[in-house]
């Protein structure tokens, strides 16, 4: 079974319950849906209320990583930013469309050069015969 919580990835990590919060605010106020970990494995959406005295790690949806790390960086917080992580059977399914990607894109070349071979030989059939 897969976890629920599979679509989350870490953005941000830090000791300081400021530095988190601060963090946090600055994703929220763009729209972002942030969370902590609260137990192993389960996660609650982070509001003004939370506590961050027990939290040092924030997590949003792997849609919105590259967004939350540009808000981030903006903000000077840039050091505590973690590395996207992408999980195994996920980077399975990346490597397999990449590749699939590649050989249609290759297909996709040769088809335009056979196209424009045949125009060259159209263009030089047609100023032979005129």
């Amino acid at each position: 079974m897969k976890d629920k919580f599979d679509y989350l990835r870490k953005i941000f990590s830090c000791d300081n319950p400021n530095l988190l919060f601060k963090a946090y605010k600055s994703l929220s106020n763009e729209g972002l849906e942030v969370y902590i970990e609260v137990n192993y494995g389960d996660f609650k959406i982070v509001n003004d209320k939370s506590d961050f005295s027990e939290a040092d790690t924030l997590y949003v949806p792997a849609a919105d990583w590259a967004f939350s790390k540009e808000i981030l960086t903006k903000e000077g917080l840039s050091e505590y930013i973690t590395e996207y992580v992408i999980p195994s059977h996920i980077q399975a399914e990346i490597d397999k469309t990449e590749e699939i990607l590649l050989k249609k894109r290759k297909t996709v070349y040769i088809e335009t050069l056979v196209v424009f071979v045949l125009f060259v030989f159209y263009i030089i059939f047609t100023m032979l015969t005129h």
